[in-house]
């Protein structure tokens, strides 16, 4: 009796200590089923600096995702294959999918696997960026399937991953100032095959679902910054909403209202914004003109008072005494200084 409790203590013992170096294996998510999803890193030799970022960077990066996506279905695993040049994407990528020809980081949601690149030929990419972006992607599939649009998920990678471009902003001034903005409708359909920063697909997608994550419950200000509405967005798309019934449980209003809404708010911030700072600009450069004005006309009174005062402390030249030639016709003349006065008798 003592041998068999002595044994079965050690099976416990195992086992927990099994699950023990399991838990230890990588960073680890909850899933709404309470199992464990780790994250699993590997990388081509000499890349291990970049496996050990990317291993610290990614579990936190998956928490502020996971919240925009509580209690939905998550990933049980994610494997993160790192390569050294984007042309070894397609080597790694699970057997039948490949990876396309541009990418420099690719996710595949119903297998829970992704990979990233450090460089494209010459060019170095950020790593930690795009191993946002994707694991963004791969956390939105695992939760929505196919009922994402091809938009929604460009959008919400790129509100998770740390990128920014001028060539994308300069894009949507563009497209506010000569027109040009893409219908809802049409906009899956004109995402290019290569992802371009200053494509407008790529631009007007970022931007609108960023829009929505800002936005709040109702239109005005007031609530910008409460992604809760976003989150039942996101939700409601989870459970097989449409996407006008997604939009009005989470913000009130169908999809193309705040479509609509997006649009002004483009409008406004790279059409009338871009005014308001050239007035300013003008405003700031006719106070500087006044300032320069003012000094110069300051500085050039005072050469003229210091000059006045030359002039006044300037002494008067006498010519010296020169004697009369010959014989001075006054010398005969009594001075009148010094004659004496005559006196009254």
């Amino acid at each position: 009796m003592t041998r068999l409790a002595v044994a079965l203590m050690m099976v416990l013992a195992l086992a927990w200590s099994s699950r023990s170096a399991l838990a230890d294996d990588g960073p680890v998510m909850r899933e709404r089923s309470g199992q464990v999803a780790r994250i699993v890193v590997t990388a081509e030799p000499g890349l291990e600096a970049v496996r050990r970022d990317i291993e610290q960077r990614a579990s936190a990066t998956l928490a502020e995702i996971a919240a925009d996506l509580d209690e939905l279905p998550a990933p049980k695993q994610i494997e993160i294959h790192v390569v050294r040049d984007a042309s070894d994407l397609a080597r790694v990528a699970p057997q039948g999918r490949g990876a396309p020809a541009w990418a420099v980081g690719v996710a595949y949601p119903d297998l829970g696997v992704m990979s990233v690149a450090t460089r494209r030929g010459s060019q170095l990419v950020d790593t930690v960026a795009t191993m946002q972006h994707e694991l963004a992607h791969l956390a939105l599939g695992a939760a929505l399937g196919d009922h994402a649009p091809h938009w929604l998920h460009e959008g919400f990678a790129y509100q998770h991953s740390s990128e920014w471009s001028w060539d994308r902003t300069e894009t949507l001034a563009g497209m506010s100032w000569f027109g040009g903005v893409i219908a809802l409708d049409d906009l899956d359909a004109t995402f290019p095959k290569e992802e371009m920063p200053a494509n407008r697909a790529y631009a007007e997608a970022y931007d609108f679902v960023g829009y929505l994550a800002r936005r709040g419950r109702y239109e005005d200000t007031l609530g910008n910054g409460d992604r809760g509405p976003f989150r039942r967005f996101l939700a409601a798309l989870a459970h097989g909403a449409t996407l006008d019934q997604a939009a009005i449980r989470g913000f009130g209003k169908p999809i193309h209202a705040l479509f609509d809404e997006w649009r002004d708010n483009v409008h406004q911030r790279y059409l009338w914004a871009p005014v308001g700072v050239l007035g300013l600009a003008v405003w700031v450069l006719c106070a500087f003109l006044l300032i320069l004005g003012y000094l110069r006309k300051r500085r050039h009174n005072r050469a003229r008072i210091a000059q006045w005062d030359r002039e006044e402390r300037r002494e008067v030249f006498v010519p010296p005494y020169v004697p009369w030639p010959g014989v001075d016709p006054l010398d005969d003349e009594p001075d009148e200084d010094t004659t004496d006065p005559k006196l009254p008798n």
